[in-house]
């Protein structure tokens, strides 16, 4: 019989209960660093792709990035896609996973290229991820420029200084100066709002860029041009995504609250007063932020906007960490070492691998592109696709998760897929020049991710067809030769429930011993975040001193093997967990090529051997120590 643990969940406070200015202010710190950064650079390189100062081009891109915003991130993100969180969590992984159990608990089979359209937005999300820290890092410290022009040869050093540093710190994690973020954002705020409304009252008439007419009637007279500043004008809707991805951290009222109440409206006033600025201050266009600040303020000014970049990249870089936890927890990429940084908050993890790969890939966008407004060109396309697959997976979202009727989905999701389509569109340009390393990586990524899973859909197959742990017991203690028992609890981790481990097969067949417990531990990853106590352990006796244990975890949960077993004290008759008398018995998994019959071809197959080859071990992902741990080699047919 199987037996649940009647353990009850200690109660917790959702986020959506709370509205305390502690989370509003939290969420100032990590929520809108990109998003609140791009005044920095997105303006003037719309009017620079422009070619052009005058009223009409001016006014009608910051009427075009004013509507972007407000469709893009107001309604897009705020109003419609911040509703489908995921038991509380977002971001474009937890979105998969709600499309998937959505096809799921209707008994539907989920239509593969939804899947690989969240891989796909996924690795695109990596992308971005490289380029934000660079680019904003660059736009500030180029405000040194301003202070003198003798700054000038410094800006890259300095730039490529304080993101070394940055990465450095990163395994300490970001709980240490976590409690500064919310306050410096919140006098970058404050501060764009300020300097913004001082231009907006010497220069009154940039108002009239709220009317969409300015848009549209650029859009009409010189469509070209138009299409061509979407390019740009998208760099002012980067980080809209987090939003979306920081609802476990922050709750949707908190970080709607900080958008309504103080970043909507200081980024706006801050747009205005750029605006104003490249009007009426001649030679203004190539640094309209920074000269939009009086004389008196450039000092502090550059030095806010510096901690705020860091602030920004500190966020992109540390959500890079949570979706690749996530996205190993799903089975969409191997396992890796993942550190947890904080004992008091969820979600603060360190991954020393991904840390690596954006370091390198930062640097080496600092040190070749060497300046913001080249990096904007790589800019944008990337963050153009992963909005794209976010519009597509709430369309399944809306259809077969909410259950609306097939026109009311549509009515919401066309129209967001056309301004999706329009704004990739335009950023396709910028592909030759620079905004091929962002795709090529993303690129890189989707074939990883997307070999990755499907490998472990194979092997997952194969499992299905070994042999039923009942039926291989029965058969082992009643043949000729059954097993000698010794001291002690051997515990075979698996991923099937019933299965028999390979583990254990190889180890009756070499030495045909058993210890007197034997523990078959399931491990299985749900495609909800978090597991309820009352459902997440189900044990059952198999006889003979052998158990099997079914634990369910959510993908924002973390596996500690040790701890489970001591929380089972008096669940398993009269055993209880003792370190020194247990041997953990893991498979070192080996790809066996060329096994797959059609369904992998031969390079994919290759790749996930060498993947799976290099994947972190068992040991470390169950929080096991070394001394404990038995590898036993076992092939793996695909």
């Amino acid at each position: 019989m199987l037996k649940k643990l009647t353990e009850r969940r200690q109660a917790s406070t959702r986020h959506d209960d709370a509205t305390g200015g502690a989370l509003v202010l939290g969420a100032l710190g990590v929520v809108f660093g990109d998003i609140g950064t791009s005044p920095i650079y997105a303006l003037r390189q719309a009017v620079v792709d422009a070619g052009s100062v005058n009223v009409q081009i001016v006014m009608g891109v910051l009427s075009t990035i004013v509507w972007a915003v407000v469709i893009v991130v107001m309604l897009k993100y705020a109003a419609y896609v911040m509703r489908a969180d995921n038991e509380g969590e977002g971001g474009i992984i937890a979105l998969t996973a709600l499309v998937r159990s959505g096809y799921e608990k209707g008994r539907r089979r989920v239509p593969r290229s939804l899947l690989l359209a969240g891989l796909f937005g996924a690795a695109m999300f990596y992308g971005d991820s490289m380029i934000t820290p660079a680019v904003s890092v660059l736009s500030a410290v180029e405000g040194l420029t301003e202070i003198s022009p003798a700054f000038g040869p410094w800006v890259v050093p300095v730039a490529a200084a304080i993101l070394i540093a940055l990465f450095a710190l990163q395994h300490r994690g970001s709980n240490a100066v976590g409690h500064l973020f919310g306050p410096v954002m919140s006098v970058w705020f404050v501060s764009l709002a300020a300097v913004g409304a001082y231009r907006i009252a010497q220069h009154p008439a940039v108002l009239k860029a709220l009317s969409p007419q300015w848009a549209l009637a650029l859009a009409v007279d010189r469509p070209g041009i138009a299409f061509t500043i979407l390019g740009a004008v998208i760099l002012a809707l980067t980080g809209a995504e987090a939003l979306y991805a920081d609802i476990g951290h922050f709750g949707r009222r908190a970080i709607r609250i900080a958008l309504v109440t103080i970043v909507f409206p200081s980024i706006i006033i801050g747009y205005f007063g750029q605006a104003a600025t490249l009007l009426f201050v001649p030679g203004s266009v190539q640094q309209p932020f920074f000269r939009a600040l009086p004389s008196w303020a450039l000092i502090p000014g550059v030095i806010i906007t510096v901690l705020a970049t860091i602030i920004a990249s500190q966020a992109v870089i540390s959500g890079a960490f949570s979706m690749t936890s996530q996205a190993i927890e799903l089975g969409f990429l191997p396992r890796m070492r993942i550190v947890e940084t904080s004992k008091q908050h969820r979600g603060q993890v360190y991954s020393p691998a991904v840390n690596a790969i954006l370091f390198v890939s930062v640097l080496f966008l600092v040190l070749v592109f060497r300046s913001s407004a080249r990096l904007t060109s790589a800019y944008g396309i990337a963050v153009g696709l992963t909005m794209l697959v976010t519009t597509i997976q709430m369309a399944s979202v809306s259809r077969y998760v909410w259950g609306w009727p097939a026109a009311r989905a549509a009515l919401v999701g066309v129209p967001l897929l056309i301004v999706d389509l329009t704004l990739v569109a335009a950023n396709i340009p910028k592909i030759p020049g620079g905004g091929w390393f962002p795709v090529t990586v993303g690129l890189i990524l989707f074939v990883l991710m997307s070999t990755w899973n499907r490998g472990r859909e194979l092997a997952a197959s194969h499992a299905k067809r070994s042999e039923p742990l009942d039926a291989f017991l029965r058969d082992t203690f009643s043949g000729e030769t059954p097993p000698a028992r010794v001291r002690g609890t051997a515990v075979y981790p698996g991923n099937k429930a019933g299965m028999t481990p390979a583990a254990l097969k190889s180890n009756i067949r070499h030495s045909n011993v058993m210890h007197e417990t034997a523990i078959f531990f399931a491990n299985v990853s749900e495609s909800a975040p978090r597991i309820d106590e009352e459902t997440r352990i189900e044990t059952r006796d198999l006889g003979s001193g052998c158990y099997e244990i079914v634990a369910r975890h959510g993908f924002v949960e973390r596996m500690n093997l040790p701890k489970l077993l001591e929380s089972l004290s008096g669940e398993l008759g009269a055993w209880r967990y003792d370190p020194a008398r247990t041997t953990f018995f893991l498979p070192r998994d080996e790809v066996v090529e060329g096994c797959a019959k059609g369904e992998m071809m031969r390079w994919r197959e290759r790749l996930f051997a060498q993947m799976s080859f290099h994947s972190a071990s068992s040991a470390e992902y169950y929080g096991l120590r070394p001394e404990d741990v038995v590898e036993l080699g076992v092939q793996i047919a695909l």
